[in-house]
C-alpha cells in the first residue's frame, strides 16, 4: 500500500471496516447460534458466554435489567477509554501536522498536479516526514467493531435465557394450580354424582372436560396474576423492541423465528405455549388491545445520538484529513450515514435491553468527545495556538 494515495487508501479502509462489521456480525450470528440457543427439554441453564454471565451478576446487584443495562455500559466504556483517548490523541496529532503542511501540499499540488504517480509519492514522503499517520487510528476502530459484536452476542443470549426462565416460571405455575384445581374440582363433582352416574362412562368424561376447562381457566389465571413483567421507564418489556412488537411476545417471536437475529428456543410446542400464556398474549403495552410494547422513543433517540456521534465524528476528523480527491466525499458520507442505519435496524427489530446499551454507548462516547475537545481547546489557547479542530468557514 505504499504507493497509494491517502484517498485511495482512505477509500479501502472504509469499506474494510464495513466489511469486517458485516461478516464478522454475519460469521459472529451464524456460528454461535446453536450456543445461544435454549432448548426447552434439556431445562433453562444459565447463559455460557462470559458477557452474559457478567450480566447476571450485575442484574443481581442492581434489581432492574434497564439499569442493570446502564450501569453495565458505563463499566464497559471507562474500561476502553484508554483506546478512545488513544484515538483522539492520533487525530490530534494528525490534525496538527495536517495544518503544518497544508502550504506545502497546496505547493505540490500546484507543481505536480498533472503528474498523479509523482503527487502520491511526494505527499506519502511528507506525511513520513512529519509523522503524519494515515491508518493510526484503525486499530480502536477494530476494538470497538470487536467489542459490539461479542456485546451483542452476549445480549442474544441473554435476551432467549431470560424468555425461556419467564415461560418455566410460567410451566410452573401453570402445572401446579391446573393439578390441584383439576383434582378438586372433578373430586367434587364425582362425589356428587349418583352411583348410576358413576357407572356411566359418558357422564364421567362430562366431568372430566369441565374439570379440565374450569382448571385451565385457573391456571391461566394465576399465570397471568404471577407474572412479573421486566419493565424500564415506559417499555414494558425490556427485552422486547421498544416498538410495535407485543410485550408478552407470541410464540413466534418467543421461539426466535420472528425477530432480528434473535437465539432460538427449542423444545416448546405451540400448542403448549399459547395455553399456558393465553391471558398475557397481546396485553400490557400500549394501543389498542394493548400490543404496542413501547412507543419508538428510544430507537429515535439512538438513531439521533448516531447521527450526532458521526456529525462530530467527522467535524473533528475534518482537520485532520487531506483534502478531498475525486470519489471520496461519497465514500465519506457513505460511512457516515451506515452506522445509524445499522443502529436503527438493531433498534427496531431486536431487543430493547441492546437498544439502550447502543444509546448509552453514544451518549458517553459524545460527551467524552465534547469533554476532550472543550480541554484540548483550551490547552491550545493556553499555548497561544489556533484549536485545530475548528473549521474554517467558508466564503
Amino acid at each position: 500500500m505504499a504507493h497509494l494515495s491517502y484517498a485511495r487508501k482512505k477509500k479501502i479502509l472504509i469499506y474494510l471496516l464495513a466489511a469486517v462489521l458485516l461478516l464478522s456480525l454475519f460469521v459472529f450470528t451464524a456460528c454461535n447460534r446453536d450456543n445461544a440457543n435454549v432448548n426447552f427439554n434439556d431445562g433453562v441453564n444459565e447463559p455460557t458466554h462470559f458477557m452474559a454471565k457478567f450480566l447476571i451478576v450485575l442484574n443481581d446487584k442492581v434489581g432492574n435489567f434497564g439499569w442493570t443495562v446502564v450501569v453495565f455500559t458505563v463499566i464497559l466504556k471507562t474500561i476502553l477509554l484508554p483506546f478512545d483517548f488513544w484515538q483522539k490523541h492520533i487525530m490530534r496529532k494528525n490534525a496538527k501536522a495536517m495544518k503544518r503542511m497544508k502550504p506545502r501540499l497546496d505547493e505540490l499540488q500546484e507543481k505536480f498536479g498533472n503528474d498523479k504517480q509523482r503527487l502520491q509519492q511526494e505527499q506519502m514522503a511528507l506525511y513520513k516526514k512529519e509523522k503524519y499517520s494515515v491508518m493510526g487510528s484503525c486499530l480502536p476502530t477494530l476494538i470497538t467493531l470487536v467489542v459490539f459484536i461479542v456485546v451483542f452476542s452476549g445480549f442474544r443470549q441473554m435476551v432467549s435465557y431470560q424468555n425461556a426462565l419467564v415461560y418455566k416460571n410460567a410451566v410452573i405455575t401453570y402445572t401446579s394450580v391446573y393439578d390441584k384445581e383439576y383434582t378438586d374440582i372433578y373430586q367434587q363433582s364425582y362425589d356428587a354424582l349418583t352411583d348410576a352416574e358413576k357407572a356411566d362412562p359418558v357422564k364421567v368424561d362430562e366431568i372430566k372436560a369441565v374439570s379440565e376447562t374450569a382448571a385451565k381457566d385457573k391456571a391461566q389465571t394465576a399465570v397471568a396474576e404471577n407474572y412479573q413483567m421486566p419493565s424500564f421507564l415506559w417499555i414494558h418489556n425490556i427485552f422486547v423492541p421498544d416498538s410495535w412488537e407485543k410485550a408478552i411476545p407470541d410464540y413466534t417471536s418467543f421461539s426466535g423465528q420472528k425477530g432480528f437475529a434473535n437465539a432460538r428456543i427449542e423444545g416448546v410446542m405451540i400448542s403448549d405455549y399459547e395455553t399456558v400464556m393465553a391471558k398475557l398474549i397481546g396485553t400490557g403495552g400500549y394501543g389498542k388491545n394493548g400490543k404496542w410494547n413501547g412507543l419508538l422513543i428510544l430507537p429515535a433517540l439512538t438513531v439521533a445520538l448516531s447521527v450526532l456521534s458521526q456529525l462530530l465524528m467527522s467535524k473533528t476528523q475534518g482537520a485532520a484529513q487531506p483534502p478531498a480527491q475525486a470519489g471520496m466525499e461519497a465514500s465519506q458520507k457513505m460511512m457516515q450515514w451506515m452506522m445509524p442505519v445499522l443502529m436503527g435496524v438493531f433498534a427496531l427489530f431486536y431487543s430493547a435491553a441492546f437498544t439502550l446499551y447502543m444509546f448509552v454507548n453514544s451518549l458517553y462516547s459524545i460527551l467524552f468527545q465534547l469533554i476532550y475537545s472543550l480541554a484540548t481547546m483550551l490547552i491550545d489557547r493556553k499555548n497561544g495556538e489556533a484549536p485545530v479542530y475548528v473549521k474554517k468557514s467558508r466564503k
